[in-house]
C-alpha cells in the first residue's frame, strides 16, 4: 500500500511541473523572468505553472522597463497571491475589464498612476470574489473610472481604499470620481454593517449598477473626424468642453487645447495617439491615428 500511496505522489507531483501557464504578452514574461519567476529564463509564451502557483507577492512597478508590460494573461494561475502591485505598468486593456476575481487570496491591490500621465489604460477592475482585501491603493490613475467589489465585498470588513484623482496644477481643475460596485450601495454610502470600517481617502461614488451610473454622470460622448487624421481633426459633441488633451501611447501629454473648432495634430509623427475630452460633467478617452 505505501509504495502505491509514493507512486501515486510521484505521478501528481510530475504531473503538476509539466502543466504550463501561457504568457502571450512578452513584456509580462520578461518582468517574470527579471523577478526569477519564469525559472526557464527564454521567452517562450509560457511559464511552468509551479513556478507562479507559490508567489505570495508580484510586484511589476519596480521591473526594468517598466511600462512595456501591455496585458497580464496567466495571472489567474497565480493563485496563492496576495499582494499585487501593478502600478505604472503599462497595461493596455481598451474595451474589456481586468479581471483579477480568480485571486481569491489577494489582500493588497497597488494600481496608482501618474495623474495626467495614462502608465495604464485601464477603465474597470473585477475585484469581486476576493473576500480577504484589506488595502486597495489606485490614486491618480486617470483612466480608471470602475472598481468592482460586488460579492465579496459582503466579506470585506476592514479596508482602506485609495481611488480617484483631483487635477488642480492646471487651469481647468477637475475631480475625477471613481464608481466603486458593491452590493448594498446605501450601507456603503452611510457606513453601516460591514462597511462601517472601511475607511475611504480620495474620490468614490458607490453603487450597485456602475454602468448606469457612470453612463449618467461620469461619461461624456464625442466623436472624432476625420479619424485617421493627416494633420487636423473636428470634435462632434453636445457637451460644453472645458479641454481637450492628446497623449502619446506611451502616457506623455503631448498637446493640449481648450474648446475650439479645429485641433491641430501635424506637428505631431505618424502615430496612434490618445485624445482625452473633459466637459462639466464628466470625461472621455478615444484614440486618434495619426498619418
Amino acid at each position: 500500500m505505501k509504495p502505491t500511496l509514493l507512486l501515486l505522489l510521484g505521478i501528481f507531483s510530475i504531473s503538476l511541473f509539466a502543466q504550463t501557464t501561457n504568457i502571450p504578452d512578452q513584456g509580462f514574461e520578461q518582468a517574470l523572468i527579471d523577478l526569477g519567476i519564469d525559472s526557464d529564463q527564454t521567452i517562450n509564451g509560457q511559464v511552468l505553472t509551479i513556478d507562479v502557483a507559490s508567489v505570495t507577492s508580484l510586484d511589476l512597478s519596480v521591473i526594468p522597463g517598466t511600462g512595456d508590460v501591455y496585458n497580464i494573461d496567466g495571472i489567474e494561475d497565480f493563485v496563492s497571491l496576495k499582494i499585487l502591485n501593478l502600478s505604472d505598468a503599462g497595461l493596455m486593456y481598451y474595451n474589456t475589464p481586468l479581471d483579477l476575481s480568480s485571486l481569491t487570496v489577494l489582500e493588497e491591490f497597488y494600481f496608482e498612476g501618474q495623474g495626467d500621465m495614462i502608465t495604464n489604460n485601464v477603465s474597470e477592475v473585477i475585484l469581486n470574489n476576493n473576500p480577504y482585501f484589506s488595502l486597495i491603493s489606485a490614486v491618480d490613475n486617470y483612466p480608471l473610472n470602475k472598481v468592482s467589489l460586488q460579492g465579496g465585498d459582503v466579506s470585506i470588513t476592514d479596508l482602506d481604499l485609495y481611488l480617484g484623482y483631483y487635477d488642480n496644477y492646471s487651469a481647468d481643475d477637475y475631480t475625477h470620481y471613481v464608481c466603486v460596485e458593491v452590493t448594498n450601495a446605501s450601507q456603503a454610502e452611510n457606513q453601516q454593517s460591514n462597511y462601517s470600517n472601511w475607511q475611504v481617502d480620495g474620490y468614490v461614488n458607490y453603487s450597485e449598477n456602475c454602468n448606469l451610473s457612470m453612463a449618467s454622470t461620469n461619461k461624456i460622448y464625442f466623436q472624432l473626424y476625420p479619424n485617421p487624421t493627416i494633420g487636423q481633426f473636428q470634435l462632434k459633441t453636445q457637451e460644453e468642453i472645458k479641454s481637450l488633451r492628446v497623449y502619446s501611447l506611451s502616457g506623455k501629454e503631448v498637446l493640449t487645447y481648450k474648446d475650439q473648432k479645429t485641433y491641430d495634430v501635424s506637428q505631431l509623427p505618424a502615430g496612434i495617439y490618445f485624445v482625452q475630452v473633459t466637459s462639466n460633467i464628466g470625461e472621455s478617452v478615444q484614440r486618434i491615428i495619426k498619418q
